[in-house]
């Protein structure tokens, strides 16, 4: 008898582990890295994730310029990737959006340039425009491949994605090896890890909860340039400046969490046609901190970020209507933040769109 019982219990014991074993953090099937084993990969699954969750966000940069001469156009080019992810208490990936602005800046053989009318859109934006899939070898568009390596990293922690191999055969553009996601995306990842292991890493407790969505906006403008002047001495400034938006709203379409960056790249130009990055490396003022240097010139004492953060706060609880309303100096934030708003309320409501 006691035998048979100590079978039972062993049995209960045995079905109790295996119904408590799942998985439970993540909003969707992910597929594990290829540094993951195939076993674990296989056994993936789907599940729902509860509670509070982390809001994230990173840029990662780059930038390249061309002199103009009679027959061509010279340029300033910055390339900036952007990821932005919801992540839950064990570091796993719920949701996360990629998209790039790539920026390119057309300079004139005498060294001017336009500023008036000039538009950017990121490639997501662009979409069809972008006019990938012609030359893709798997007939995809650059958002429909971008989109697929996002939903590939949910579930996976910031040491999971550093650790997706990349293909480094001539010919492969630095897309992922694993056979499984090169079926959905050949192009280049290289920036994409980097930037969604960032965002894991930087994400934080803003407010936003399980079923919120999350979006990414782009802007870019170029306000700061001043073109040759009309004696052609000195130099040009070509500056485009970038505003990013990742932002979480519930079902009331109010925000839940909200982070905001910037990236300026500028390019000096001469009247010979010749175009000079100004920075090598284009650092986001998030990233900067102190560094970017607003603390000694703002009225309130604050650093570029401390405002952006504090801006970002008080987006919680309104709805993309009441976003666009947002002034510079407005009485909820004239003690926390006293810049310009226009950038980030025009990112904060693409991304809500």
């Amino acid at each position: 008898m006691k035998k048979a019982l100590a079978l039972v219990m062993a049995a209960c014991l045995a079905f109790s582990l295996v119904a408590c074993g799942g998985n439970t953090t993540s909003t969707s099937t992910s597929t594990a890295s290829s540094s993951v084993s195939s076993t674990a990969s296989s056994e993936a699954t789907s599940a729902t994730a509860t509670g509070g969750l982390k809001t994230g966000m990173a840029v990662v940069s780059s930038v390249k310029t061309s002199d103009a001469d009679a027959d061509t156009d010279g340029q300033g080019q910055v390339s900036s990737t952007v990821a932005a992810v919801l992540v839950d208490s064990e570091g796993k990936i719920v949701d996360c959006k990629i998209d790039v602005a790539q920026n390119k800046i057309a300079v004139k053989a005498d060294g001017t340039f336009e500023t008036e009318g000039v538009t950017f859109k990121s490639k997501q934006e662009l979409k069809e425009a972008y006019n990938m899939k012609g030359a893709s070898a798997i007939g995809k568009e650059w958002y429909e491949q971008a989109d697929a390596f996002a939903q590939y990293v949910v579930g996976m922690t910031a040491a999971d994605v550093k650790a997706i191999a990349i293909d480094t055969a001539e010919g492969s553009h630095g897309g992922p090896a694993d056979a499984d996601i090169a079926a959905s995306c050949t192009i280049g990842v290289g920036d994409m890890i980097e930037a969604i292991a960032q965002a894991v890493e930087n994400a934080k407790e803003l407010g936003a909860q399980a079923g919120d969505t999350l979006g990414l906006g782009v802007t870019t403008e170029m306000s700061h340039s001043s073109t040759l002047p009309a004696d052609n001495e000195g130099e040009g400034l070509a500056q485009a400046d970038t505003t990013y938006a990742a932002v979480t709203y519930g079902t009331d379409g109010k925000v839940t969490s909200a982070v905001v960056d910037c990236t300026q790249a500028a390019f000096n130009t001469t009247e010979e046609g010749v175009v000079t990055a100004k920075k090598e490396e284009i650092v986001s003022k998030q990233d900067q901190k102190e560094a970017y240097g607003m603390k000694k010139a703002s009225a309130i004492g604050k650093e570029w970020y401390e405002q952006a953060d504090a801006y970002a706060a008080n987006l919680v609880g309104k709805t993309a209507d009441e976003v666009k309303g947002i002034e510079a100096g407005a009485a909820d934030l004239a003690a926390s933040c006293t810049m310009g708003v226009d950038a980030m309320n025009e990112a904060v409501v693409r991304a809500m769109a």
